[in-house]
């Protein structure tokens, strides 16, 4: 009885979060893997509660539990190095597990639905579970380790914010395994456990969002540092002093080093390189530069250095990919859109009318 209300209580708090997000201006990509953490622990409750008063449709609830682990991870690396740190194959494992988990909920479905039989989904449904298990235990792993790595490097901000994540998801993840299984008996884990897992997802939600909204503020009072012409007003200054500091050692390895010339530059590269946190390269880029983020602010110093070689004589016979590839990108249309979305026209298009301005300047026409 009592476990139902607690369950009830995570439904409600989780579709808050969820609706939460769309508060947010502008939305990042952490907003959106926060609703989809939030809706998938919601399906969690509605599976629960479904499968205690014996419904069928705990079985398509459960088909929207697959989202929680794998896209927690997700999170956690977005919120402590960066929304850029996201890579299609972050999302690939993600999806992976996200395909393993309604693999098996599926199986489950149509076994209530006599579709098919225990006998003939045995087998598989025993894979399904040894590997979701592998995996989802060391996305756990990873998911408490984007909290920890460089941890020394960050701001006393980002620590503190670090502290929080960590802690609530190691209280939680301990809890529900070492506790509930290791430490527990049987009979006092079937009755202890329920309550461990809805209150370690309680946690885990409330925690992230308020790290989230912490975050959102510091955007938001760095931005509003950013449009004051002095910037000596109380504790603004030391935050600007900072990201002052960060963002001229960025340009010089921009233009001293011309490291944008990596086409495989990434935000934790400049990060290492200074020995600071990636969210203190992101904020100091946002902060001090016109750049929406890090990547944006690394083409702009790629399409500088493209329209100098394509306007050059040495390199006028060189060909568009050619230059996209000495100038850092890694491949042609990338640099195509970066240069069209910078310059209003297209690389070839940049080069013709420099071309004819210098044939009308070389040639000028004589009047009789």
């Amino acid at each position: 009885m009592w476990l139902n209300y607690a369950y009830y209580v995570l439904l409600f708090c989780t579709l808050t979060v969820m609706l939460a997000q769309l508060s947010f201006r502008p939305v990042r990509v952490e907003h959106i893997l926060t609703a989809i953490f939030s809706g998938s622990l919601a399906m969690v409750a509605l599976q629960v509660l479904t499968a205690q008063a014996d419904s069928p449709y705990q079985y398509v609830f459960a088909l929207g539990t697959c989202a929680t682990c794998n896209v927690i991870w997700l999170i956690s690396r977005a919120l402590f190095r960066g929304a850029e740190s996201l890579a299609i194959q972050h999302y690939a494992l993600a999806a992976s597990i996200a395909l393993l988990v309604m693999t098996s909920r599926s199986l489950e479905l149509m076994e209530s639905v006599n579709w098919l039989t225990a006998d003939n989904t045995g087998w598989i449904k025993g894979a399904v579970s040894e590997i979701t298990q592998l995996l989802s235990s060391t996305i756990l792993a990873l998911a408490f380790w984007e909290a920890v790595r460089g941890f020394t490097q960050a701001s006393k901000t980002s620590q503190y914010q670090r502290l929080l994540f960590a802690g609530s998801f190691f209280t939680g993840v301990f809890s529900c395994t070492v506790v509930a299984e290791g430490i527990l008996t049987s009979d006092v884990s079937s009755q202890i456990k329920p309550w461990l897992v809805v209150s370690s997802a309680l946690l885990i939600t409330l925690v992230t969002f308020i790290i989230l909204f912490w975050q959102h503020l510091s955007r938001r009072h760095i931005s509003n540092i950013a449009q004051i012409s002095t910037g000596t007003e109380g504790v603004a200054e030391p935050i600007l002093a900072e990201d002052k500091k960060v963002f001229n050692q960025i340009r010089l390895l921009m233009e001293q080093e011309q490291r944008f010339l990596h086409h495989d530059l990434k935000t934790i590269d400049i990060a290492n390189a200074l020995q600071v946190s990636e969210y203190r390269i992101s904020r100091a880029i946002r902060a001090m530069s016109a750049a929406a983020n890090v990547n944006q602010f690394i083409n702009s110093y790629r399409i500088s250095y493209a329209k100098q070689l394509l306007t050059s004589h040495q390199s006028e016979h060189w060909t568009i990919l050619v230059i996209s590839m000495e100038s850092g990108f890694a491949s042609l249309a990338p640099f195509n859109r970066a240069f069209k979305a910078s310059e209003g026209c297209t690389p070839n298009q940049y080069r013709q009318r420099y071309m004819s301005k210098e044939t009308v300047t070389n040639n000028p026409v004589v009047p009789y």
